[in-house]
């Protein structure tokens, strides 16, 4: 009798425990009463809650002075880095009367330069999104390209003189002139750069257009002056691509001369 007791008490004993827990569920589980915004919120954090089986974690990051988190919850942060440029050269264009309308010639090729530019470069998780320029220091500097250019009329037909002529090209060229004093000659009075004597009928020439020792034979484009024969035996700082530097006895001829376009006969 007293063990049959002692099973009836148990067994009342988790009845009621029982008859609580399905209490507890049912007010758990009981409608929503939607009384306010509050309660609309509350109610669909716990279906959140209860339907979520993972842990909801948050990224930390360390930031500085200088970063920052995106509206998108993006780790943002800024570099300064200095990197080496190309600096492009310009191309100079300059007239020269000699030359034939639409004819050109590079005088000087240009050279790129070289420049050390330091950027601010913002980055987005690990990514370069942009970049800005704080400074920019030229290292070499580039050097022009110089392009002369003609616009002068096809040349006449050459003058008695040239046409009795056994030659092997001809070419246009703007003319200057220069007399024997030492400060037309780098100091050295008569000289030439191949050693012969400086004197009326010896002209400087760019060689890589006309050979230095060539004989020649130079008059106006129109016929109406010549300077006759002669021989390139001389060079010039000045003396660059279509253009021949012309010398006279003295400084009057060589101001009375001035610039003008000719015509050159290289001979055989």
């Amino acid at each position: 009798m007293f063990t049959n007791k002692k099973i009836k008490t148990v067994v009342a004993s988790v009845c009621v425990t029982a008859t609580l827990i399905l209490n507890t569920v049912s007010a758990i589980a009981a409608p929503f009463s939607y009384n306010g915004a509050e309660d609309v919120r509350a109610k669909a954090l716990g279906e959140y809650l209860s339907s979520t089986t993972g842990v909801v974690s948050m990224t930390k990051f360390a930031l500085n002075a200088e970063n920052e988190v995106s509206s998108l919850g993006n780790e943002v942060f800024y570099e300064e880095i200095t990197v080496d440029e190309t600096v492009n050269f310009n191309t100079v264009k300059k007239l020269n009367t000699a030359l034939l309308a639409g004819e050109t010639v590079t005088v000087r090729e240009g050279v790129s330069g070289q420049k050390k530019v330091t950027y601010k470069v913002k980055y987005e998780n690990g990514v370069e999104i942009s970049r800005e320029m704080i400074s920019e220091v030229i290292t070499v500097a580039p050097v022009d390209k110089i392009v002369e250019y003609g616009t002068t009329a096809e040349v006449q037909e050459a003058s008695a003189e040239a046409m009795k002529l056994d030659y092997k090209s001809v070419i246009t060229c703007e003319a200057t002139a220069y007399d024997l004093s030492p400060e037309e000659n780098g100091g050295y009075a008569g000289q030439t750069a191949t050693g012969v004597p400086l004197d009326k009928g010896v002209i400087a020439v760019d060689p890589r257009i006309i050979p230095l020792g060539s004989r020649v034979y130079i008059e106006a484009l129109d016929g109406s002056w010549s300077y006759g024969y002669a021989v390139a035996a001389d060079t010039g700082g000045a003396i660059k691509g279509y253009r021949v530097d012309l010398c006279y006895r003295t400084k009057s001829e060589c101001r009375q001369f001035g610039r003008r376009p000719c015509r050159v006969y290289i001979l055989n």
